[in-house]
């Protein structure tokens, strides 16, 4: 299976300290972890490969240099800063917006991947431009999407004293339709971004066959066809929660195209999730070998698709269940 991953490569505050993120870095990071866990384990082939936009600036190429990476730099990289107060939804703040990702930034051949992953962090990707890109050389590509990135914006100037300059990011109304969404496979969205977007869950399980809603302590639900599933977390002592949801998108979509079924790969990525927020950054990545075991011990309830309009209902067999794209083994 080869899998692309596409969006910016940001700069991330902690105080003085800058790491790399954004949802394709931390998409990237997990879809390679797992593709080398899956060969050293079965001896599967797995590629993974990340076309990311930066700037001139980019100063974290060590964080990004075991990565099969095509990445154009041009103008300022993404810059952001990331608050998290007790009991309120993040304040995250925007000191500089790297350009677009296009699809003609993308080597041809990479095109032609099983699995893409678009995971944009502030509206670097144009959904339709990308789809219609995709579907015209690949019409048989898994598409997965992160939903945060198309829903912000830079907002008013930022009024503290620690990040100078910056701008808050706020919310925007996506005025999609559900058709709009026709010919993505996965979605993946958190609690936060349905704020101030009425109707957009319902839009996503009207149209996108697997929806994935996180919601923090709450675990998440999988709508699988608009029917949903609640799975459950690994509790975890967090110590920077950024990347959880990225990681849950990543790990939940890759499980997913290489065969697993939807609910097994929620599990799975409840457990990946669990791991990232207990290190800064990505950085306790290199343990996601963990999620295996932790993944036992997440709760999901079972998921009955019936056998009037999905065939076999056996949970463990999902042969039946289709996909905009369709994905290959080898």
């Amino acid at each position: 299976m080869k899998t692309l991953v596409v969006g910016h490569i940001t700069h991330d505050y902690y105080g003085d300290e800058v790491v790399a993120g954004g949802c394709a870095f931390y998409g990237a990071r997990v879809h390679a972890a797992l593709a080398e866990q899956a060969k050293r384990e079965d001896g599967a082939n797995l590629s993974v490969h990340l076309v990311a936009v930066a700037g001139d600036d980019f100063g974290c190429a060590h964080e990004v240099a075991d990565l099969d990476l095509t990445l154009h730099q041009a103008g300022e990289t993404t810059v952001f800063a990331n608050y998290y107060p007790t009991d309120k939804p993040r304040v995250q703040l925007l000191k500089a917006l790297a350009g677009p990702v296009l699809p003609k930034m993308v080597p041809p051949e990479w095109m032609q991947a099983d699995l893409i992953h678009l995971a944009p962090v502030l509206g670097e990707i144009d959904l339709e431009t990308w789809k219609t890109a995709i579907r015209e050389v690949n019409p048989d590509a898994l598409i997965a999407i992160n939903i945060q990135g198309w829903i912000k914006r830079a907002g008013p100037l930022f009024k503290g004293d620690d990040f100078p300059g910056a701008r808050r990011v706020v919310q925007e109304y996506w005025g999609v339709v559900a058709e709009d969404f026709r010919g993505v496979d996965i979605a993946c969205l958190s609690e936060e971004d349905v704020i101030g977007q009425p109707g957009l869950l319902e839009k996503l399980t009207e149209a996108v066959p697997l929806v994935a809603f996180t919601r923090g302590e709450l675990g998440s639900q999988i709508f699988v066809y608009g029917e949903p599933v609640e799975v459950g977390i690994y509790p975890t002592e967090a110590s920077d929660p950024t990347g959880a949801g990225d990681v849950f998108a990543a790990s939940f979509a890759h499980r997913v195209a290489l065969g697993e079924d939807m609910i097994a790969a929620a599990r799975f990525a409840a457990a990946a999730a669990s791991i990232v927020v207990e290190g800064r950054g990505a950085r306790a990545l290199s343990r996601i070998d963990e999620a295996v075991a932790r993944a036992e011990q997440v709760p999901a309830d079972a998921l009955d698709l019936g056998e009037e309009d999905y065939g076999d209902d056996d949970d463990d067999d999902y042969d039946e269940f289709e996909f905009c794209g369709e994905v290959h083994d080898d």
